[in-house]
């Protein structure tokens, strides 16, 4: 029943929405459709959206419009004429246009959705991460490894790290990749780290966050901040099954 229903919404997705993975929502269909399924990302915005926080949610939606394990949506309003869908962006504490985009992310389960908070990074990858955070929904980013991913969550959640560290250096000397060989590197230091000082991970992902969006650094060096910031925020414990 779940998968027929995924697959008549995505059928009718691309007549929706202009966003190719996305469909679009009002308040007369939001209560029929976002509840039947495990995780949707709702993104509230005007009606005829634009600009760099659209084009990253329609980047990720895109991307996985292939996907059952997430559904994603839009929700147009407008604050003009009959003020279509201002009510229903109230109900999630969007109350004007000033706050336009806003992401919520609704997992079954949960009582509320979780916020994509304004100070957070508009882009692609911190989009995913939103979603990891909250989820069981493995999506991987830029520069990291899915094993290594596992073995940095399961590092977050024991007492024995040291465990952890000698399982990620044994899987790093199998790999033959150097793109891979070199993000392990980065995990396995970041272990070592983080046994010297347990707040670094949340220090070095300010500190990373500061000189992207303010340092002037150039496009590639910034590309391997974004990739170390990646890392980090697999040093999380696993979200318990739901």
């Amino acid at each position: 029943m779940y998968l027929l229903l995924f697959t008549i919404v995505s059928l009718f997705s691309s007549i929706l929405c202009n966003v190719p993975g996305s469909i679009s929502l009002d308040e007369y269909s939001f209560d029929k459709i976002v509840p039947r399924f495990d995780t949707v990302l709702v993104k509230f915005d005007a009606s005829y959206p634009y600009g760099d926080k659209h084009e990253a949610f329609s980047i990720i939606a895109k991307e996985l419009k292939t996907s059952n394990d997430i559904l994603f949506a839009e929700v147009g309003i407008k604050d003009w004429g009959d003020l279509e869908n201002q009510k229903l962006a109230e109900r999630f504490g969007i109350k004007n246009k000033q706050q336009w985009p806003a992401l919520r992310l609704f997992v079954k389960g949960e009582d509320e959705p979780f916020n994509f908070n304004s100070d957070r990074l508009w882009s692609a990858d911190e989009i995913k991460k939103f979603i990891r955070e909250h989820s069981n929904i493995y999506l991987g980013l830029e520069g990291c490894i899915e094993q290594f991913d596992k073995l940095a969550s399961e590092f977050s959640a024991v007492s024995d790290k040291n465990i952890i560290i000698k399982k990620a250096e044994k899987a790093a000397d199998l790999i033959k990749n150097e793109a891979d060989k070199k993000s392990a590197e980065f995990y396995i230091k970041y272990m070592y780290k983080i046994l010297e000082k347990e707040s670094f991970v949340e220090d070095e992902k300010r500190r990373l966050k500061k000189i992207i969006t303010e340092g002037k650094v150039k496009a590639e060096k910034k590309k391997i901040l974004q990739i170390r910031s990646n890392i980090l925020s697999s040093f999380n414990p696993m979200k318990a099954e739901l």
